[in-house]
């Protein structure tokens, strides 16, 4: 359990100090808005990618799943709940450098095979 909380805790991290800094600079977000957009997503791509999808398919599908729901998650957000006008374009260059971050963290994740592999759901 541990673990696990550390890993959520370095994906948090580390996301924070990446997604949130583009959020400010494309976007007329401010910090405790993008922190918090960033976080709610995270919280949300480490339970059912992290530990749900990726334990059935392998980094590429996972990594391609996270970009998806980027797009999907911040055009809720910017629609719904914040007057970022974020673009497409802008969505795209999120989404790629979340991208490029989750597949070496589920690299990093997947090298704990007790915890995150594919066979843990039976043990």
């Amino acid at each position: 359990m541990w673990s696990m909380l550390g890993k959520l805790l370095l994906k948090l991290v580390i996301n924070g100090i990446i997604i949130v800094p583009i959020l400010m600079y494309l976007t007329d977000a401010t910090f405790m808005g993008a922190l918090s957009a960033t976080y709610t997503f995270s919280l949300v791509t480490y339970i059912v990618v992290d530990q749900l999808f990726l334990r059935l398919t392998n980094n590429m599908a996972a990594v391609l799943a996270d970009m998806l729901l980027t797009y999907a998650f911040f055009w809720i957000v910017e629609r719904h709940f914040y007057d970022w006008s974020l673009s497409f374009t802008d969505m795209t260059i999120v989404a790629i450098a979340y991208g490029v971050m989750e597949f070496f963290l589920h690299t990093y994740f997947q090298k704990d095979k007790g915890r995150i592999g594919r066979h843990s759901f039976y043990e």
